[in-house]
């Protein structure tokens, strides 16, 4: 096979039939099996022909393969590949625990029939090399698809490209050991999109599914990042003064239906007459103000979040001054274009916040008009964004004399005037279509007056 069948391959496993199973169900069975095969493949040499797919492809033909034998296999498998990768023993996943906690027969033959077929399907793809070598970009295009039949998890590649640029800009500037903290992730997919082996990186995180956890380890092992590089914790174990206590370079998040009241990244830092930030206000404010605080002394923050907490007003305009007049943080903020989601029909945008910088300004971008922001059009704004241009109709660096007048509403249209085309007017052919419509409502008339003497009105 070569890559683009390998890749057909990868993605068909999204039209398997599975019934009897759940999404979550699905999906964590794909997952699971797909890292075994890539355990498998790692350690293909060294590696006993009892514990490899084939074997339990061979007991789906006989007719033995139910989930207690499934999982007995697997305790064995995973002691083995334990003792030839020192990372991971999958007895230890989500996915393996909450099988075992499987007593309903008729959800067990479910799993049963799947794992057959699976199975079957996975250890027939042939070129084991050439799988192996693509396996890290293969398991991040089908994780991304899993995300996109779940709308609200999904990022698109464009956005993750987005992120990207954000990312490496300043990861240059960096010296040292960066800590990335990724709030409420899901998928891991925006990780995947920044990370590299060349980075000298350490993920912090956290989120409300274990699965998840489980998603983002792999995607990040089949990168290359060292176990001992992540620290991803669930939600309720999460605290970040005991987990960062030395604050984080860069903060990722991804909220574009917007944050609950009362949820935060960080304990609120109460500061003298800035309580009253945190109530009474949607959560996107107070969210932000404690990732703000999580940062290091020059730390920078991505975040998508809705549009319109740019321009409410109330107590929420009094935190837009405060982020632009007593911190200076806010940098970038770019209006983005519903093509990229999945959505729920309301705009959304990505802020770039940047701590302790000398500019005044901040550069706003409208792409809420861009059909689809393709690799050219994405360099374009990079490119504008390192300049800090001002076009007409796209982006403009407004002063902070300007937001002031404004009253630190960030409102886009506030700021950048739409380029309305104008369109040259043939008078001959308007003339023209101006005859055709008189000629066709005499037509009518002259209908109307013959039914009308039908009629006898």
């Amino acid at each position: 096979m070569d890559e683009k069948q390998l890749q057909y391959e990868f993605l068909s496993i999204l039209s398997e039939s599975h019934p009897g199973l759940t999404f979550e169900e699905y999906r964590d069975s794909c997952v699971f099996l797909l890292f075994y095969q890539y355990l498998c493949l790692k350690h293909g040499g060294s590696l006993e022909e009892t514990y490899k797919p084939g074997e339990l492809v061979k007991m789906a033909i006989r007719g033995k393969l139910q989930v207690a034998s499934f999982l007995k296999f697997m305790e064995s498998a995973s002691s083995f590949l334990h003792l030839l990768n020192k990372d991971f023993q999958l007895t230890e996943f989500s996915f393996y625990k909450s099988l075992e906690r499987v007593h309903s027969l008729e959800k067990q033959k479910s799993y049963a029939r799947f794992f057959r077929k699976f199975l079957k399907k996975i250890d027939g793809w042939d070129c084991k090399e050439e799988l192996l070598r693509q396996y890290p970009k293969l398991f991040v295009l089908l994780i991304a698809e899993f995300a996109k039949l779940k709308k609200d998890t999904y990022i698109s590649e464009e956005l993750s490209e987005l992120y990207h640029k954000f990312f490496c800009r300043r990861f240059h500037k960096k010296k040292g050991k960066c800590k990335v903290l990724f709030p409420e992730f899901q998928y891991g997919i925006l990780a995947s999109s920044i990370i590299s082996t060349e980075k000298n990186i350490e993920i912090y995180g956290y989120t409300k599914e274990q699965e998840y956890i489980d998603i983002f380890t792999i995607v990040c092992y089949m990168r290359g990042i060292p176990l001992d590089s992540l620290h991803l914790f669930m939600k309720k174990d999460w605290r970040a003064i005991r987990d960062l206590p030395d604050g984080a370079d860069n903060i990722l998040i991804f909220m574009p239906e917007g944050v609950e009241a009362g949820e935060y990244i960080a304990s609120p830092k109460l500061s003298l007459g800035k309580e009253q930030f945190y109530a009474g206000t949607k959560g996107e404010f107070p969210f932000l103000l404690t990732a703000i605080s999580c940062l290091k002394e020059n730390g920078f923050l991505a975040a998508v979040f809705p549009g319109a907490m740019l321009y409410r007003e109330g107590r929420e305009a009094q935190i837009r001054k405060y982020l632009v007049e007593e911190l200076n943080c806010l940098d970038t903020i770019m209006l983005l274009p519903d093509s990229i989601f999945h959505s729920i029909g309301q705009a959304e945008a990505i802020l770039f916040f940047q701590m302790n910088r000398e500019r005044k300004d901040i550069l706003f971008f409208d792409c809420s008009e861009i059909e689809s922001l393709d690799k050219e059009q994405i360099d374009t704004i990079d490119q504008l964004w390192s300049e800090r241009k001002t076009i007409p109709g796209l982006c403009a660096c407004v002063e902070r004399d300007e937001i002031e007048k404004n009253e630190y509403n960030l409102n886009l249209p506030r700021y950048i005037t739409k380029v309305v085309k104008e369109t040259a007017i043939d008078m001959e052919k308007g003339k023209a279509r101006i005859r055709e419509i008189e000629q066709e409502l005499q037509e009518i008339e002259n209908r109307i007056a013959i039914y009308r003497r039908e009629l006898g009105l």
